[in-house]
């Protein structure tokens, strides 16, 4: 199989992120990714599009973690956050 051209340039590493995906029925679309075993998360939402004649999901993502008893305004490394 050819090498898709998004990951033409790339070295990979072990995998330990899950992706998971939902489509809303409108070419629309939410996600989230997470990696083994950490409370950090990137949720995104994004639509599909046509490029070049294909049809290709783009989506933008914000960081996101789970509450584990952190401190209120700090982050999974117990970074404060500003805002």
């Amino acid at each position: 199989m050819a090498e898709p051209v998004l990951f033409r340039g790339l070295s990979f590493g072990r995998e330990v992120y899950d992706v998971e995906i939902h489509g809303m029925g409108n070419g629309q679309f939410i996600g989230l990714v997470k990696e083994d075993g950490g409370p950090c998360r990137i949720a995104f939402r994004g639509s599909t599009v046509v490029r070049d004649g294909r049809r290709v999901g783009l989506a933008r993502g914000s960081a996101a973690w789970i509450d584990q008893g952190l401190p209120t305004g700090t982050n999974d490394t117990g970074e404060k956050l500003d805002g």
